[in-house]
């Protein structure tokens, strides 16, 4: 009796609750039986090889361009040639950096510039693939401290070059009419007298990026530089000369003519 009471003091209190006993029935096969290692890598190596396949199974699966093509749809994942006939829409805005006027006695001086903003539509033809032609035309106004001057612009453009599916490189010419021109006007609050430019002629270089932004837009920017050649009039100049002139241009291009085809409907 006394040794039966040694030996349920050396084992413990026994928990004879029903889960005890049916976790006890489930891990028991698995501590008798363990899971040999050379199997387990087995398993692991069959694993890693099926996720390495999954990878090129599903890049085969995406279709390719020409197959798109076959269905009569475009691939938006490829940068395509503008089409033939577009409609552009944007800001035009350039500067000139003028004369100087100051009093009689020289105490104030001020430099004078020449800044029209303008919104320019314009239409661009895509010719042989990769070569543009785009004229257009602008209308705006003076924001520089010429304004009393030189109050409204109306400038025509035409350009052409090279235009690829995202960057486009173009000379051109422009004509820049200011209107109406005062001579030597002056802003009405003791301001100095304002040049006037005359018979403007622009000829300059054309740097532009145009992103895909729609199905049949665009979005465009460009940098122009180049030279005008104007006839200044101001105070006592009279002359021709070169002035450099600096653009920007910014906006969105519209596709004209037939849109994108459609897949084909089955009956």
């Amino acid at each position: 009796m006394s040794a039966r009471r040694r030996s349920d003091r050396r084992d413990g209190p026994r928990d004879r609750s029903p889960f005890t006993e049916r976790r006890a029935r489930l891990i028991l096969p698995l501590v008798r039986h363990p899971v040999p290692a050379a199997l387990s890598r087995l398993a692991v190596a069959a694993l890693a090889s099926s996720v390495g396949l999954a990878a090129p199974v599903a890049a085969a699966a995406r279709p390719t361009t020409a197959q798109l093509a076959d269905e009569g749809l475009d691939d938006p994942r490829a940068r395509t040639l503008p089409r033939r006939h577009r409609l552009r829409i944007g800001l035009l805005a350039d500067w000139v950096r003028g004369s100087e006027a100051c009093t009689a006695n020289c105490q104030r001086r001020e430099r004078f510039h020449f800044a029209p903003l303008m919104i320019e539509i314009g239409y661009q033809a895509q010719i042989f693939r990769r070569f543009m032609i785009r004229p257009s035309v602008a209308i705006g106004g003076n924001v520089a401290n010429t304004r009393n001057a030189m109050p409204l612009v109306l400038q025509q453009n035409i350009f052409a070059g090279y235009q690829g599916a995202l960057l486009g490189a173009a000379a051109g010419y422009s004509h820049v009419l200011p209107f109406p021109t005062t001579i030597n006007a002056t802003d009405g609050h003791m301001g100095l007298a304002q040049p006037g430019f005359v018979a403007n002629h622009v000829v300059s270089g054309e740097l532009s990026l145009t992103t895909r932004f729609a199905d049949r837009s665009s979005l465009f920017f460009a940098v122009r530089l180049g030279g005008m050649k104007t006839h200044l009039m101001h105070l006592d100049i009279d002359k021709h000369r070169w002035f450099f002139i600096l653009g920007f241009n910014a906006g969105w291009t519209i596709d004209l003519g037939r849109g994108r085809r459609r897949r084909p409907q089955t009956p």
